[in-house]
């Protein structure tokens, strides 16, 4: 979330020159801004970690409240581990647990929202949901009204305490190697394609080359027979001009049988 990431590092401005009274002050400011939900950057900082143990203990207790705990730590703690919570800090945090709840699940009861944030009504819940949840960016999901539950796609990603980044890194070291595996298996396919893909462009050159020099062949065939029939006709028709020519010349020479037909006729 692009204004989170804007808010925290104006926070961290602010809390790297404040000291005492100063920073406790600035602890409860930014534990009420609205649209400010990670926190554990400004606990870190080595202002804020002298807080732990002193006078000012308690306002530590709350950032790392806010940085990793929900609104059960809260009710649960001894009094006076942490300050008494505004109404706008008291909502940010159980916003919180809600993103908290929604961590690894797909599905969120409303009943069991509903216990954990100690709300009343079905209908707060909603609110709770839908305006802040939802429109604010800190989950993607759908309401089931009919079911009284709430379908979860995806959730804001809260601070990681310490003690637990062993074992996110251990997961995401986990996640690259398979992440690694799948893209060592898409760059064989890709391999493959492409080499199947020139295969089949040279049999298809080839193909179309063997199919070239049969058409020429297959046309000189044509065109040579058609010659030798054409010199076959030529032949023969001189052939028969010169035998039809004997003929006449026979049918002109005077003979016996002219003389005695002229005399039959005298």
């Amino acid at each position: 979330m692009a204004e989170n990431a804007a808010k925290v590092e104006q926070f961290l401005l602010l809390a790297k020159s404040a000291k005492g009274l100063a920073l406790v002050d600035l602890i409860t400011k930014c534990t009420s801004e609205p649209g400010l939900f990670t926190f554990g950057e400004i606990l870190s900082l080595p202002g804020v970690q002298e807080l732990e143990g002193g006078q000012h203990e308690a306002a530590y207790d709350l950032l790392q409240l806010f940085a990793y705990g929900t609104w059960q730590d809260y009710r649960a703690a001894p009094a006076g581990k942490y300050p008494a919570l505004s109404e706008a800090q008291a909502r940010k945090l159980k916003l919180l647990s809600v993103v908290s709840s929604a961590d690894g699940v797909r599905t969120l009861a409303y009943q069991d929202l509903l216990v954990r944030l100690e709300l009343g009504s079905v209908r707060a819940l909603e609110d709770l949901l839908i305006a802040d949840c939802l429109y604010g960016g800190l989950l993607r999901g759908k309401l089931d009204q009919r079911n009284k539950c709430l379908h979860v796609e995806d959730a804001f990603c809260r601070d990681v305490p310490p003690d637990q980044l062993a074992g996110v890194a251990g997961a995401l070291d986990e996640w690259l190697g398979a992440a690694n595996g799948v893209l060592a298996g898409i760059e064989q396919r890709i391999d493959w394609t492409l080499d199947a893909t020139a295969a089949a462009e040279q049999a298809r050159s080839e193909a179309e080359k063997a199919l070239e020099r049969e058409r020429k062949s297959i046309r000189t065939t044509i065109e040579l027979q058609a010659q030798a029939d054409s010199s076959g006709m030529l032949m023969d028709e001189q052939e028969g001009f010169s035998l039809a020519d004997l003929g006449d010349a026979q049918d002109a020479r005077p003979g016996p049988a002219a003389g005695r037909h002229t005399k039959r006729r005298r």
